[in-house]
């Protein structure tokens, strides 16, 4: 199937939930050949229902349709949803059920000739929002020769972690747009990060949901700042995990004590982890910019220079913007001692 895939490389950023579940379902729709999935997220409820009731549509045609999901991200999966999946012929591993490090990645390849890597999991609120609002993400579908070191990293992610018969990613699975980390981090996601922040010119910004950085990215985006560039981050007022919202407000603190401008999102919450260098580079995927995903989770992020790619991210980002505020002094005072938001946040 491989040596059968179009050469010429293609790209589209997605950034509205209808334009990205559109697209998806149309994509797994169009499967001749095989479906490969990964998320952390999977759900029992509409949109889990109509994905599983697809993949299992495709499994009694034929296609190959493999799916790994998180043991712990994925817990509320239902095991009639598990059980319905693997009758029709689905293939599907459960990956880090009981380990502190989390297979956080997001991907769905079609005929190992398209590729879609962003933020979004399977469930209902990355749709139609919930009491937070409208959920905001980003997704990258790519088509050509990058799709191939995802399908090698998917397939070495979907082997059985004992016995491995395929190679390990790092012998295979190098690409100049695609940086991922392994169990227990490795430093892949710290060393893309500071690329990015050490690139920058003019400005850069950012788009996370949980924004809990180490105290080494705040230390690459203060020397930005000292250069001349101008440091933003787009995050949401009120985060989706209550535990974190104190947490990040030390962090917001500390940020804008160096000179990085904070951004609150109302009325919605942006899960899309993005970011924009001079308007020239795009670095999207899975990874927050926290302890976790920085340091101890499976990631992965697509790294693009595409001009049409820059713009619409430009152009996302401009919308975010103009819907968010800085935060206040009340809004960000902290309730839990720094001491103790640092030592849980590896945690959460």
């Amino acid at each position: 199937m491989r040596n059968r895939a179009n050469s010429k490389h293609s790209e589209v950023l997605l950034t509205s939930p209808q334009e990205i579940f559109t697209t998806l379902i149309k994509e797994l729709q169009h499967a001749r050949e095989s479906i490969d999935m990964e998320f952390y997220i999977f759900l029992g409820d509409r949109i889990g229902n109509t994905i599983t009731s697809l993949l299992r549509r495709k499994a009694r045609q034929g296609v190959r349709v493999r799916l790994v999901v998180d043991g712990y991200g994925s817990r509320k999966m239902p095991r009639k949803m598990r059980q319905a999946l693997t009758q029709e012929g689905v293939q599907l591993r459960v990956a880090h059920t009981f380990s502190h490090c989390r297979n956080h990645r997001k991907m769905v390849i079609i005929d190992q000739r398209t590729a879609l890597v962003g933020g979004i999991n399977i469930a209902d609120r990355y749709v139609v929002g919930n009491e937070l609002g409208v959920w905001y993400d980003a997704v990258l579908r790519i088509g050509g020769v990058a799709v191939a070191p995802l399908c090698r990293l998917f397939d070495y992610d979907f082997a059985p972690t004992a016995n491995r018969i395929v190679p390990t990613p790092d012998e295979t699975a190098h690409s100049p747009m695609l940086y991922w980390s392994e169990s227990g981090g490795g430093g892949a996601m710290m060393r893309l990060l500071y690329d990015v922040i050490d690139g920058a010119e003019r400005d850069i910004i950012f788009t996370t949901p949980y924004f809990m950085p180490p105290r080494g990215v705040l230390r690459h985006l203060e020397q930005a700042v000292e250069r001349g560039v101008r440091a933003s981050v787009i995050i949401p007022r009120r985060c989706d995990i209550w535990l974190i919202d104190d947490v990040m407000r030390h962090s917001i603190r500390e940020a804008e004590s160096l000179g990085i401008e904070v951004l609150l999102l109302d009325n919605a919450f942006i899960h899309a982890k993005l970011a924009l260098v001079d308007t020239r580079r795009v670095v999207v995927g899975s990874a927050n910019l926290d302890a976790r995903s920085l340091g101890v989770n499976r990631e992965l992020m697509l790294s693009s220079f595409n001009r049409t790619t820059c713009a619409t991210a430009k152009h996302f980002l401009q919308r975010l913007r103009q819907m968010a505020t800085p935060a206040s002094d009340h809004e960000i005072k902290c309730y839990l001692p720094r001491f103790i938001t640092r030592a849980i946040t590896p945690l959460m």
